[in-house]
């Protein structure tokens, strides 16, 4: 008997300490969605970004409280301390903030392509659109083209969500756009009206990861081992075959 409530005393104890260590994470959604990885339903998000959030939390403890912001205001945010995590990202994507974050281990992989309306082109390099007009996301980076956006060689046409930046595709506003080719496949699959639209080449190819605020940087141990449980056992490829 004396031995079971010494079991049952540590038992208690564990379970006090993995309570007293769970830590509410303001998490980083991108406002106007960007499906399949953030969908929005009304106020209610859904999609890749958020599934992953709903694993890690029942494997941590930890909440994610989501914190809907256009993406370049979520980044400024995140600088100022008041978004402590940001999931989907690679470091090159960020080296210009002001705070360059920690990382996780990397979960999957990010493809980004350039779309047009008509008359595609080959794009191998930045020097195959100088002097033509390309439309991005605010707040987004593209390694290979951020330079040439900074000099004005290509002119960077600038809006909040890649949805929108389709329908100025469509008007005839724009004659490209950089998009991620999960999304592009996500409307034509779901819209018949952006079917027209043709995908052109990698723009960008990087592996995603969770970007952490240095001052949440202590649970980054935690978060690599749920996540390298996700990975192998075929988790991850669930949540994005979902969306697929």
């Amino acid at each position: 008997m004396k031995y079971l409530l010494q079991i049952f005393n540590y038992c208690f104890l564990l379970s006090c300490s993995l309570t007293l260590k769970a830590e509410t994470l303001s998490a980083a959604i991108f406002a106007k969605a960007n499906p399949p990885y953030t969908i929005m339903n009304g106020d209610k998000p859904s999609g890749i970004i958020i599934d992953i959030y709903n694993k890690l939390e029942h494997m941590t403890g930890h909440k994610f409280e989501l914190n809907i912001q256009p993406a370049a205001r979520a980044m400024h945010e995140f600088d100022a301390g008041r978004i402590d995590v940001e999931a989907g990202v690679n470091e090159s994507w960020r080296r210009h903030n002001e705070v360059l974050g920690e990382y996780t281990i990397p979960y999957a992989e990010s493809t980004e392509v350039i779309v047009f309306k008509t008359n595609p082109i080959k794009v191998n390099s930045a020097k195959d659109l100088y002097g033509k007009k390309v439309g991005i996301v605010r707040g987004y980076s593209y390694p290979n083209y951020d330079q040439a956006f900074a000099d004005n060689t290509i002119v960077k046409i600038e809006n909040v969500s890649e949805r929108n930046l389709l329908n100025q595709l469509l008007m005839g506003r724009l004659e490209q756009v950089f998009i991620g080719y999960r999304t592009i496949l996500y409307y034509q699959k779901r819209f018949p009206e952006y079917r027209q639209l043709i995908i052109g080449d990698i723009v960008n190819q990087d592996q995603v990861k969770l970007r952490f605020h240095p001052s949440k940087s202590h649970l980054l141990p935690e978060i690599n081992k749920a996540l390298d449980k996700l990975i192998k056992t075929g988790a991850i490829d669930r949540i994005y075959q979902k969306y697929e």
